[in-house]
């Protein structure tokens, strides 16, 4: 995939501009930009948006869960090679197609220390109904690998967003372009300021109580934060307030959103 090209404000992202849906996949993933003070991640869609005023969520759990190195690796080594399970994958089918974690994230467990290391993936071969799968890394082992390690793996959070309204999956940033299963391809805004479907107290506002920070609500819409309710407990923290009316009320408001920087 191209590199993404942006520094400041107005530039043009080569390929596929911010602004842009498209039916190919033109960016790796994940791929960041930052324009101005702004931060977009490239995604892809498994369902039509309806609305780009509320949050988009990662829809899927991770795809392999704890899991036994299949074979050893030599120091120095940037592949592993991972047991999976016939429950793994994003259809719990034990099949992961190929380059389909690319972008990705393993924790590897060394079963003789308590060296746990972090990695993303570059790249992966495929596994058809469970068996070995090869994951290149963005680095080199530390140690050699044994069958007595495990690990964890995740592919990009990018690669499944939706407006589900399931609260167990985290909210990824919002979606500039109505994007659709035949133009999945889009970009979401994760840093910086935008305006999203407000609760009607969030930036409601005085001197002496400021109602500036932000929590997603279960349906992508953000509400204020209200420290040790229970609805806030359980929700994520996305940002806060920028600007609010003159007297004091919501007025937008415009949020500073703080998801990914």
């Amino acid at each position: 995939m191209s590199k993404t090209l942006g520094a400041g404000l107005g530039a043009t992202v080569l390929n596929q501009d911010i602004y842009e849906i498209s039916a190919t996949q033109k960016h790796r993933l994940g791929t960041r930009v930052q324009i101005g003070n702004r931060v977009f991640r490239y995604a892809k869609a498994i369902q039509t948006y309806t609305t780009t005023k509320l949050l988009a969520r990662s829809y899927y759990h991770q795809h392999i869960m704890y899991a036994a190195i299949n074979a050893a690796s030599p120091i120095y080594s940037n592949e592993i090679y991972v047991t999976v399970g016939a429950a793994d994958g994003i259809a719990n089918d034990g099949v992961i197609a190929a380059h389909a974690l690319e972008g990705g994230y393993v924790a590897l467990f060394d079963a003789s220390t308590d060296e746990w290391m972090n990695y993303c993936i570059r790249d992966n071969n495929a596994a058809v109904s469970a068996g070995k799968l090869t994951i290149t890394l963005d680095g080199e082992l530390p140690y050699a690998t044994t069958t007595s390690d495990h690990v964890e793996v995740m592919a990009t959070p990018y690669l499944t967003t939706c407006t589900n309204t399931q609260d167990r999956y985290a909210f990824l940033g919002l979606p500039m372009r109505l994007a659709t299963t035949t133009y999945p391809y889009h970009w979401l805004l994760t840093w910086g300021p935008c305006w999203i479907n407000p609760q009607p107290l969030l930036g409601v506002s005085s001197p002496s109580a400021p109602k500036v920070q932000a929590v997603a609500r279960h349906d992508g819409s953000i509400d204020l934060y209200a420290y040790g309710t229970a609805a806030v407990t359980s929700s994520q923290l996305v940002g806060h307030v920028l600007t609010v009316a003159q007297d004091g009320t919501q007025g937008a408001p415009f949020v500073e959103l703080q998801i990914s920087p």
